[in-house]
């Protein structure tokens, strides 16, 4: 070798060292953390025919109660225990929600005495103005449903805790509960002058879990629809004090209603076929599933399945309907598979959240 070409060299060799050792050339954080939401992505919806009078952003997430991990340590039991306490699943779940930035959080297994922590953290590094509702499960349970909106974004109108559990029906014996929430949606300036209110019922449930019980989850479900039914209705006199319009209008008109949660049912299952089946009258509130993509999962349940949804109701008396503006997809069960269990080093729950951007259109 040269000694041109030697000297050469080592002048290479010194700066590389000398970017080494000053901090030069190193990949950020962001690259060289891997991504835990690579399998994910947000799909967009044909194009709105109408102008929407109010578009946002929801997500509904079984976030995994510590308590219930506790109870139930045996089938977490193949992962690292540092990775299943609340500080590490804490920090990540604010991650991901973060990242996310939703309008409106509905959260299943959100245990009582954590909530306003989460809250005081996502408020911290949102910057949004957060306030939530809240419906512990019955009995002795720590978690229950909460959910969880941009106050400068939303007005409450009213919440309502619906416990599914009557002691006079045999088949609602469990402590199992559902949380509704009517927001009013806040006008911009250049909407002001709108002459109806915007509003949208916001629910939530976490329906039992035992695989043998389709018969229990059913009744819950038939307790929840007629719940929701009755919420979700309105009288014509709230809506104007105009008479004439008054009289041009049904005796009652129904609010859009979006119901998400872990129901533990797969979408052939009698409890999600009860849900979607089609009314025979107007006031139906017709629920239609969001597609979250072909051969996906949000859990692992002895396999990869679904049992998470969102999805809106389509009601003849409504005044104004619900339209998807785009749906974050679930992973492909092939990249569950190849991610391992949940919750890992970068997921703090043993479900996927699930999420979609809405608009309010009239009809």
């Amino acid at each position: 070798m040269s000694k041109s070409l030697f000297r050469s060299l080592m002048s290479n060799i010194i700066k590389i060292t000398r970017k080494k050792s000053s901090g030069i050339g190193r990949p950020t954080a962001n690259k060289m953390e891997p991504r835990y939401d690579y399998n994910r992505q947000w799909t967009l919806q044909p194009k709105l025919a109408t102008k929407p009078l109010f578009t946002f952003k929801l997500i509904s997430y079984n976030i995994l109660a510590q308590d219930l991990l506790m109870q139930h340590l045996y089938l977490y039991m193949n992962r690292p225990e540092e990775l299943l306490t609340w500080r590490h699943r804490l920090q990540k779940l604010q991650r991901e929600i973060i990242k996310l930035d939703p309008d409106i959080l509905c959260l299943q297994e959100m245990q009582y005495d954590h909530l306003a922590m989460l809250v005081q953290r996502l408020t911290a590094n949102s910057g949004k103005r957060l306030e939530y509702v809240y419906k512990k499960k019955t009995g002795n349970r720590t978690d229950g449903c909460a959910i969880i909106y941009d106050a400068t974004k939303f007005k409450l109108i009213s919440q309502h805790g619906v416990e599914l559990y009557d002691m006079n029906v045999p088949l609602l014996d469990r402590e199992n509960v559902a949380l509704l929430a009517k927001f009013r949606l806040k006008q911009s300036s250049r909407d002001r002058n709108a002459k109806e209110s915007q509003e949208v019922v916001v629910a939530t449930t976490h329906l039992l879990f035992n695989p043998r019980r389709s018969d229990v989850r059913c009744a819950q479900v038939t307790k929840l629809l007629n719940e929701l039914h009755i919420f979700a209705a309105n009288s014509s006199k709230d809506c104007s004090s105009d008479s004439n319009k008054k009289q041009s209008l049904p005796d009652s008109y129904t609010t859009p209603v979006i119901l998400t949660g872990d129901f533990n049912s797969e979408i052939d299952t009698p409890p999600m076929t009860l849900i979607r089946s089609k009314g025979t009258d107007d006031s139906s509130l017709n629920f239609k599933l969001l597609n979250p993509g072909d051969y996906t999962a949000s859990t692992y349940q002895h396999e990869w399945i679904t049992v998470d949804y969102i999805m809106h109701s389509d009601c003849p008396r409504s005044k104004q309907k619900l339209d998807v503006l785009s749906v974050y997809l679930l992973p492909k069960i092939h990249s569950c598979a190849n991610a391992g269990y949940i919750p890992n080093h970068y997921l703090g729950s043993d479900h996927y959240s699930l999420g979609a951007v809405f608009a309010l259109v009239p009809k």
